[in-house]
């Protein structure tokens, strides 16, 4: 039993080093962007050695690309919360357009690494890939419970217009917000901007 708490313990000390050097990767990528950051700026961001990052990470693009994925499964995991099954596709996208504006999951640290992948994707093909999927997966996300409400109510709608236009609010405000550096008071009007989107469609629901 006490070989198999020191693995465990390991394996925590481990996992909480990959965390505190992603952490740090996000905060150096938002405050410098990806162009000419090095693992060293990662690894004194995290308070570890450069040694140690190259051993969790082999390479700065390894460690870069883990950091865009771990936002993405902070993301993916309170979206996709215990009990969205049983909600009604206007409650799940309304959760969605909340956590859109969310000051944990999507405050202006976030928003900043995804305008950093966003520039760099002209340049870099692995960055459009990923982020290419990333929007087709949010889009499909969208257009299934625009889909569903509409079904409910009996109307004909086009989903994917209303899913484009939708993801289109929500990058213009992430852009605006950050520019004009608005806060809180930026993400309500963004929140209130998109829900008056949804009302022209859907007026009972939203």
């Amino acid at each position: 039993m006490a070989v198999k708490a020191r693995i465990a313990s390991r394996e925590d000390q481990v996992q909480e080093r990959r965390r505190s050097l992603l952490d740090a990767a996000a905060k150096v990528i938002a405050r410098k962007g990806l162009t000419g950051i090095t693992m060293n700026d990662i690894a004194q961001e995290a308070g570890c050695s450069y040694g140690v990052a190259a051993f969790h990470f082999k390479s700065k693009d390894g460690l870069i690309q883990a950091a865009l994925d771990h936002l993405v499964a902070e993301y993916d995991t309170a979206l996709n919360r215990p009990g969205t099954e049983n909600e009604t596709p206007a409650d799940r996208l309304k959760a969605m357009v909340l956590l859109d504006f969310d000051a944990k999951i999507s405050n202006a640290e976030h928003v900043a690494v995804w305008s950093a992948f966003w520039a760099e994707s002209a340049r870099n093909a692995e960055y459009r890939r990923r982020l290419v999927e990333l929007k087709a997966r949010y889009h499909a996300f969208v257009k299934a419970e625009v889909v569903a409400l509409a079904k409910a109510r009996k109307l004909k709608v086009d989903a994917a217009v209303i899913a484009s236009t939708l993801n289109a609010i929500v990058d213009g405000f992430w852009i605006a917000n950050q520019v004009q550096a608005s806060g809180l008071l930026g993400q309500k009007q963004a929140r209130h901007a998109c829900f008056l989107y949804l009302r022209s469609i859907f007026p009972e629901d939203f």
